[in-house]
């Protein structure tokens, strides 16, 4: 993995921690909080792969 990937799935996830705590855990969904963690950095991930791919076409 690139440096870039890294710092974006660590982004991510410190994306999702901050969403998750006032979105989920604060109501006591811990189900979904764990599921936005696996989530969000593996869309970040996708989205970003999804990017350089499109760069290389061009």
């Amino acid at each position: 993995m690139s440096k870039s990937t890294v710092q974006s799935i660590v982004i991510g996830l410190i994306v999702a921690i901050i969403w998750g705590y006032f979105a989920d855990l604060k109501n006591g969904e811990i189900g979904w909080f764990i599921g936005r963690l696996i989530f969000i950095p593996l869309f970040v991930l996708g989205i970003s792969h999804l990017s350089r791919k499109s760069e290389k076409l061009n």
